[in-house]
């Protein structure tokens, strides 16, 4: 379930990043790809079965929401404002799941696992990434739409790579 979160929400990223950046002439691109996503990370959490709901289930939940947000954002206009606050919700809720990563495995043995440091990244940039969009769309600093922009296009890549670590054998066990 990890690897799929890791892998197929930078997606969206990578789209909305282009998006602010201004590279996205008509922002039904960035729709579609993001209600993709969405599709897919709700569809991980719901059909992935009984042994699935686990502490990760919360956060891909919240991000799936986060790309559902996007798609509508994009493609039927909905006020910008409304995704720029759901993202300090979501900052907030993906930096308790830093210190889940991060400190929770400490109750383990004190030893933190591979799991544990790749999903405590991953949650910290993410956390990075959300409080970005909240200062840029919540609070409207129009300025920042360069600098937001190449921020969460470096941070989903750094994402996406920390998937393909996984996929290649950097073991989640």
């Amino acid at each position: 379930m990890e690897l799929l979160f890791l892998l197929v929400l930078p997606a969206a990223l990578w789209a909305q990043s282009w998006y602010f950046l201004g590279l996205y002439n008509n922002p039904r691109t960035l729709g579609v790809i993001s209600a993709t996503v969405a599709l897919a990370l709700g569809g991980l959490v719901v059909f992935g079965g009984e042994t699935t709901h686990t502490a990760i289930s919360g956060l891909i939940l919240v991000w799936a929401v986060y790309a559902a947000i996007v798609a509508a954002v994009a493609l039927w206009g909905f006020d910008e404002r409304t995704l720029g606050f759901y993202a300090l919700f979501l900052s907030l809720i993906s930096l308790l799941y830093v210190a889940y990563y991060f400190l929770g495995s400490v109750v383990e043995g004190g030893v933190a696992g591979v799991e544990s440091y790749v999903m405590g990244i991953a949650a910290l940039l993410l956390t990075v990434i959300a409080a970005l969009v909240f200062f840029y769309l919540g609070a409207p600093f129009a300025r920042m739409r360069q600098s937001i922009g190449w921020f969460e296009l470096v941070l989903s890549v750094i994402i996406a790579v920390l998937g393909g670590l996984v996929l290649l054998g950097l073991s989640l066990d």
